[in-house]
């Protein structure tokens, strides 16, 4: 879990969800896991090495070649002179417009630009993640609903300052709607702007450790059947 509190912040569990979050298709998620996690421990190289890792395999080589020099440095100043060399390269691999020659800097990958706020949010899910357009939302710290249409169901997400505080289908309300809602992977969505407040069905500090949870959940479950299916 993590805290604001670098002391008791676990990169461990970092690491492990981001690789989580990689699993289910949340590279964006998985990126910004990380980056938070940098920012509690900078000199953490194996937030950084993972973070890289999942950068280069998105196709992001500038942002992958910025961790190389930060952990380039970093292994410097641990006197791991082999170590930096081999990051040095890599970033100029990753990056021909990288210079090897100058003074190293600890930086972190650059942010992506903040979304704007859209009083209607529209399309299909076979072209956006819904995850992802939770992650606008939540950005843009929009209240309204969130209404998807797909062949195998129909239902609606509340969302309150970008905080997921509800979910209802035909015939299921809270947890297990949104479970279902966010299983969709075709059909079409639209985010309705509000100001209705509503009932708050679904609690949780933050949309990122909501989904977590229900993806370990999934996970385990899955892990269960293969078990049952290998019997």
């Amino acid at each position: 879990m993590m805290r604001n509190n670098s002391s008791d912040f676990d990169p461990e569990s970092a690491i492990i969800d981001a690789e989580l979050l990689v699993k289910y298709r949340m590279v964006n998620r998985a990126i910004e896991a990380l980056e938070r996690a940098i920012d509690n421990l900078p000199r953490h190289t194996g937030l950084r090495e993972k973070l890289r890792e999942i950068l280069i395999d998105a196709g992001r080589r500038d942002q992958a070649a910025q961790q190389c020099l930060a952990l380039a440095s970093l292994h410097m100043n641990a006197g791991e002179m082999e170590r930096a060399n081999e990051r040095l390269l890599e970033a100029k691999r990753l990056d021909p417009r990288v210079s090897v020659t100058g003074p190293l800097r600890d930086v972190r990958a650059p942010k992506a630009p903040a979304h704007s706020a859209q009083k209607i949010l529209s399309g299909n899910l076979a072209d956006v993640n819904l995850f992802d357009i939770i992650q606008i939302i939540e950005n843009s710290r929009l209240s309204g609903v969130l209404l998807i249409t797909a062949p195998s169901i129909s239902g609606e997400i509340h969302l309150a300052e970008g905080l997921i505080v509800g979910a209802q289908t035909a015939d299921e309300a809270g947890m297990p709607a949104l479970q279902k809602l966010l299983d969709t992977v075709d059909g079409n969505f639209e985010f309705e702007k509000s100001s209705k407040e509503f009932e708050r069905t679904i609690r949780a500090n933050s949309n990122t450790a909501l989904i977590l949870d229900m993806l370990r959940a999934k996970d385990e479950e899955n892990q269960g059947l293969d078990v049952l299916d290998n019997l």
